[in-house]
């Protein structure tokens, strides 16, 4: 038989079997977040349902059709979460590779799919429903994070082929409350942060502010100075909302968010001295990472009795300026110099069905985005005698869309789930490359234009209230682009696709004190935008097709009143099935930069006098540097501890990050002659902080 027959064939029986195992120990005992009391066997203490806009209405995590992974607020202050890194590691089948604190180099892996320096993300990120660019942010006064795996392109659009990460932030209030956090810790790090919020003269209209500051010396030494500060940070986030939501249909919020980094960039050392002493380096030169962010959106949501209408228009723009010693040595040889200045503004109208309304649920829209890039590089190489590389380029994008999604109940149990997009986009680039000492001088003037058609089916059953299967199949596509570090002739790339098969379960059992989530997946990812970085020079062609397929668990136990339990992992087997580069067959090989799994372990204790305990052990796999898998980096895990006293009014907290001090890479390239720089993840890190609420 066919493979791509076969699978759905697996995939059906697969269902079944999970079905009949589950249904045994499934009831029809609704949700609820309230204790409830059972005869004979006293007070029993439940998960609480977590609402969600995965599918851009409102639902319940359980009740949402799609792998995904909730992370609320309260379990980012939990663990003492404080950067995008910390989410990712609590995610099944997800990987984050940073060149830094706020790396100017940071993208995200999932599922296998991944992406390279010079590409767009596979991955889309966005803050209350704004596209972001920048991936690698600080965590501040966070409502919820949504993790949802496998293609959304259907109703999220452009570069999420591998999932959407969307992270919602705390809304405005009409009732008066304010805190006040300050921390100390390791490395000299400083912290305080404040968030208040209230009515703003009536109850129609409320505010919310909320300001973090950061102080540290890093985390490098250089050597043979010993200076100890070459990657500090003195790092700024603000937001503030206003929200006019009157007693009748209208909720409007305007938000302005922005952030100001001032960071040392001195950590790039060699592959094997970095394995002898992961945060000391040489260097003759120290780097900086200067990055000054700000953005503004306004959500105004209508809720008529038939239709509930959304509207989000949001601008931002993004100055960011990085050098680095990029030999990794005491020797002046290459200096590199990046120069990013954005600005983007986006459009999104949408009418779905209202909370609650029986029959069909849906959802359909128009999208806009409008982005200015300019990029300017510059590789200084005097010290090797070959001058300098300049690259000036800037790129218009603008990306047009128009998107629906019906789920349709069948029978009282069973619903069909369909949703289509149309996506099209139009890049216009001018590039100018100098080689000073080859004498080269090369301009672009070029016109790219993409598009797809991106579908999702599948169908949704749920025999009881506690059970939910499913099983789906969606379209992921990656515009194509232009690389201005490319070879002159080879800078254009063409558009990547992903087709996602996908089977799941969700169960919540024993009084809804144990939640479960299973899925299994098959994705076919073809005309695949492969890398190959020699710095500075990169090139990405579509040589490549590839296969992943994989499961996802997760679990959720709230043994007694006091212990909750937590565990999740993620197995893929992505590899290359046609790739071959300069008589070389990469075949069989893993892509780069996506561990084969990742796994996590919680715990939270909850004393009655106000102590708690909360212990996490994060797990990554094996990560491979380039695509011949000659480099990688071993698999490691993270032990991070938090314990502390919760008054009414405020909170102690003590909290250690890699408690057992593990060393590794979270970034790895080739310098040239094969001889490869990486950058090495966090050491122990301590603190203490305080917390005043009101």
């Amino acid at each position: 038989m066919n493979r791509r027959r076969a699978l759905p064939a697996v995939l059906s029986l697969a269902v079944a079997q999970m079905v009949g195992a589950t249904v045994a120990v499934a009831d029809d005992r609704k949700e609820t977040a309230q204790e409830v009391q059972v005869a004979g066997s006293g007070e029993v203490y439940q998960l609480q349902p977590v609402t969600v806009t995965a599918e851009k209405m409102t639902s319940t995590d359980q009740d949402t059709p799609v792998s995904m992974t909730v992370v609320t607020g309260e379990d980012l202050e939990r663990s003492a979460a404080k950067d995008t890194i910390d989410i990712v590691r609590q995610v099944p089948n997800m990987y984050m590779t940073k060149a830094g604190q706020h790396a100017s180099v940071a993208f995200l892996s999932m599922r296998g799919v991944t992406p390279f320096m010079e590409a767009e993300q596979p991955v889309g990120f966005f803050v209350d429903g704004v596209h972001y660019r920048n991936v690698d942010m600080e965590l501040l006064d966070i409502d919820r994070v949504e993790v949802l795996r496998g293609p959304q392109s259907t109703l999220y659009g452009r570069n999420t082929e591998a999932g959407a990460v969307t992270i919602i932030t705390r809304d405005p209030e009409p009732h008066q409350e304010g805190q006040v956090s300050v921390g100390i810790g390791n490395y000299n790090r400083k912290t305080i942060s404040g968030i208040t919020g209230g009515p703003l003269g009536s109850e129609d209209w409320s505010y919310r502010a909320a300001v973090q500051f950061l102080d540290s010396d890093g985390y490098f030494t250089r050597e043979p100075d010993g200076a100890d500060d070459v990657d500090d940070a003195t790092n700024v986030n603000a937001r503030f909302k206003v929200r006019w939501q009157p007693q009748q249909a209208w909720d409007v919020i305007a938000t302005y968010d922005g952030a100001r980094y001032r960071e040392g960039s001195t950590n790039i050392a060699p592959l094997s001295a970095l394995r002898e002493d992961s945060h000391k380096v040489s260097s003759n030169y120290i780097g900086s990472n200067d990055s000054d962010v700000h953005g503004g959106n306004v959500r105004a949501v209508y809720e008529a009795p038939a239709v509930t209408v959304t509207s989000i228009s949001a601008y931002g723009y993004e100055n960011k300026d990085t050098t680095y010693d990029v030999d990794g040595s005491a020797l002046d040889l290459m200096r590199l110099r990046t120069g990013v200045d954005y600005s983007r503004f986006t459009q999104e109208l949408r009418l779905s069905s209202p909370e609650g309304a029986s029959g069909p649920r849906w959802v359909g829209g128009v999208y806009y985005f409008d982005q200015t890039d300019h990029n300017d590089i510059d590789m200084t190489m005097t010290g090797m005698g070959m001058g300098v590389q300049s690259v000036r380029t800037t790129t218009d994008t603008r990306n047009m869309a128009a998107f629906g999604q019906v789920t349709w109940p069948l029978i009282d149990s069973l619903s069909l789930i369909t949703g289509l997009r149309y996506d099209h986009e139009r890049k216009d680039v001018e590039s100018q490359q100098t080689w000073a000492a080859m004498g080269r001088d090369t301009g672009v003037d070029q016109d790219m234009t993409f598009h797809a058609w991106l579908p999702k089916v599948g169908l949704e059953y749920k025999p009881f209230p506690t059970l939910l299967t499913y099983a789906t199949y969606s379209g992921g596509y990656k515009a194509g682009g232009f690389n201005n570090l490319a070879d002159p002739g080879n800078e254009k790339y063409d558009a990547e696709y992903t087709r996602n098969y996908e089977i799941g379960v969700k169960h919540t059992a024993l009084d809804n004190t144990l939640s479960t989530k299973l899925s299994l997946f098959w994705i076919d990812w073809t005309d695949q935008q492969v890398e190959e970085l020699i710095l500075s020079q990169s090139n990405i062609s579509n040589a490549g097709q590839s296969v992943s397929r994989g499961v996802e668990l997760e679990l959720a136990w709230k043994a007694t009143k006091a212990l909750l339990l937590k565990a999740g992992a993620g197995w893929n087997d992505a590899h290359f099935t046609k790739y071959e580069d300069n008589g070389t067959d990469f075949s069989g090989k893993r892509p780069p930069n996506a561990p084969a799994y990742t796994y996590s372990l919680g715990a939270d204790y909850s004393f009655e006098n106000g102590l708690y305990a909360h212990a996490d052990w994060l797990g990554t796999g094996e990560v491979y540097f380039n695509s011949a898998n000659t480099q990688k980096e071993r698999p490691y895990g993270l032990l991070n501890l938090k314990t502390g006293y919760q008054g009414e009014s405020y909170e102690v907290a003590l909290w250690v990050k890699n408690a057992l001090d593990a060393d590794y890479a979270t970034r790895a390239f080739d310098l040239g002659g094969g001889t490869y720089g990486g950058i090495a993840g966090d050491p122990r890190t301590f603190g203490m902080t305080v917390t005043a609420r009101w």
